[in-house]
């Protein structure tokens, strides 16, 4: 850098930091019937009960997801969805979402599943969380009524310990005369519905959708072969002057019909406040970025039960980390902290990374993987650079005569398996990882076979995910990579939209050599670094001597 652009560079610093410091990239929520749950919300949202005796806060239900899962993004317009047709709920359920993404080790976890997404049912009873069902229900038959669906059946089975006496859904009554009724229903209620059905279903949905008016009017539900109603239907009850009950039976022909939801709404994906495009090759900061996320967010969920998998995991990565020198010292402290322990729980490994560690963490920043929206690239994508640059450089020391003569070329493939299987949290994900990998030992011949085999899979998945737009960035489509224009001589055949079809393997395998290896990359930042300090120290020399002559020449004159 000149020390003209060096001294113009100052002058415009000067003048653009009163407005650059107010320009930040923000997520907005896109979703209109559901409330967007974060940690400094979270308490005041769901109000902890204080008061047993008396229930007055509503229960929730609670989609736990990831921001960059596409499995979650699948389900999240089905679960705006049930916040539609549960809005009318809300002194008794609320709809609510957390991206569990969003969490780090500086607060108070919310989330703690070991895989996403999930749904979670609130109970102000308990101050505390219940499982209503995970993703792995969830199967192509899967319909957008059936979340709500079984979050209502898990809520009936909890209902007491969840809420307490007041929850409106009452368990069924079997009076076997009208002067049974007349017993059974507390003197002071002067009206009231009976609810005959067999499905505790329709008769939940009925009695919620009347959340308004059921404490003054209570449903009760009666088994379908009663003495009283003698079939399904709905019976308006009113208790007269003389105390007698009499009942009438209401119109329910769509009432006890089962829930569908409108499957047309679309959520609107949410939306940076300014889109900035990736760079176009991969950086140290991407698989810092990484590496930062994985340590923060996911390695610390599973511990103590996985302590010997996060050892395995952490010394493969450092042996063949392409980043930072900050992320290479804090792997090599971290690596050494947990080798004096026999075992370690999540909250020592947060303790030690905010604590004890004296090499922090690099800041999350894509460079490559930066999308052009909030819920685009980001840490999927720089786990594939992580993976991809990891491969590289093992070819790249087995080609030099530099790896250990016991590492195996299949060596890596398992490690980065076990890693999803362990710790990735997008279940969907996991499955297609795992068997898209299952028969590696068999395919893996030679280092230079890894980096293929990798860069294969990873065009499969491509593919596959190409059609989704959940996933999919329109800045960065998902085509065969690399094409035609990225390296003419890999690409031997295309098709008609010029997207490549055959590969020429040896010249890709240069090819993603060059572009994976970060090390190289980081060879040439330090001695980037060396040069701008030369550089900087030249024109700080020259700045003083050119104050110097300013200052004499203002005493002279």
């Amino acid at each position: 850098m000149s020390c003209s652009y060096f001294y113009l560079s100052i002058v415009f610093l000067v003048f653009s930091s009163s407005w650059t410091s107010h320009v930040a990239h923000g997520e907005k929520w896109s979703w209109s019937n559901t409330r967007h749950l974060i940690p400094s919300n979270w308490t005041s949202s769901l109000k902890a009960n204080t008061n047993t005796s008396k229930i007055n806060h509503s229960v929730w239900f609670i989609f736990y997801y990831l921001n960059y899962c596409s499995f979650c993004k699948k389900i999240q317009p089905y679960w705006e969805v049930t916040g539609e047709y549960a809005a009318g709920w809300s002194k008794y359920i609320k709809i609510g979402a957390h991206d569990c993404a969003s969490e780090s080790l500086t607060e108070n976890d919310i989330c703690h599943d070991k895989g996403y997404p999930q749904w979670r049912i609130y109970c102000p009873a308990t101050n505390s969380t219940q499982l209503a069902f995970d993703s792995d229900r969830r199967n192509e038959n899967t319909k957008p009524e059936d979340f709500l669906v079984w979050s209502l059946k898990k809520m009936n089975k909890i209902a007491h310990e969840c809420y307490g006496k007041s929850w409106p859904i009452r368990d069924v009554i079997q009076p076997q005369t009208i002067e049974d009724l007349n017993k059974i229903i507390p003197r002071r209620v002067k009206q009231f519905q009976l609810f005959a059905t067999d499905d505790i279903l329709p008769y939940s949905l009925y009695v919620l959708n009347n959340s308004k008016t059921v404490f003054q009017e209570p449903i009760y539900r009666l088994n379908t072969q009663n003495p009283i109603t003698q079939g399904i239907g709905i019976w308006k009850g009113m208790r007269n002057n003389d105390g007698q009950i009499a009942l009438e039976q209401i119109d329910s022909t769509n009432i006890v019909h089962k829930v569908v939801l409108n499957r047309n709404i679309i959520a609107a994906a949410d939306t940076y406040a300014e889109k900035k495009i990736g760079s176009l090759k991969p950086t140290l900061t991407d698989v810092d970025s990484a590496v930062t996320w994985m340590i923060k967010k996911d390695l610390h969920r599973k511990l103590p039960a996985t302590f010997e998998a996060v050892k395995a995991w952490l010394n493969v990565l450092h042996m063949y980390y392409p980043g930072s020198a900050t992320m290479n010292n804090f792997l090599s402290d971290l690596i050494e902290f947990m080798n004096s322990r026999t075992t370690l729980s999540s909250q020592e490994l947060k303790h030690y990374i905010n604590s004890i560690s004296t090499t922090k963490l690099p800041n999350i920043k894509y460079d490559h993987c930066n999308g052009s929206d909030s819920s685009k690239r980001g840490y999927p994508c720089s786990l594939w650079v992580l993976f991809h640059s990891m491969t590289v450089k093992q070819a790249i020391l087995a080609e030099n005569n530099k790896l250990p003569s016991n590492v195996q070329p299949t060596d890596m493939i398992i490690s980065i398996r076990e890693f999803i299987r362990n710790f990735f949290l997008c279940e969907e994900c996991v499955q297609h990882f795992l068997t898209g990998t299952a028969n590696a030992e068999n395919e893996i011949n030679s280092f230079r076979e890894n980096v293929l085999y990798l860069w294969r899979g990873h065009n499969r998945v491509n593919k596959a995910l190409r059609g989704e737009v959940e996933s999919n960035d329109p800045v960065w489509p998902k085509v065969p990579y690399p094409t035609k224009q990225q390296c003419g001589s890999c690409v031997l055949r295309v098709d008609e939209n010029d997207e490549a079809l055959e590969y020429d393997e040896n010249e890709t395998y240069n090819y993603l050599k060059d572009f994976y290896d970060l090390q190289n990359l980081s060879n040439q930042k330090t001695t980037a670094i060396k040069t701008n300090t030369a550089t900087q120290y030249q024109c700080n020399h020259l700045l003083s001597l050119l104050i110097l002559f300013l200052f004499m020449f203002y005493i002279i004159f």
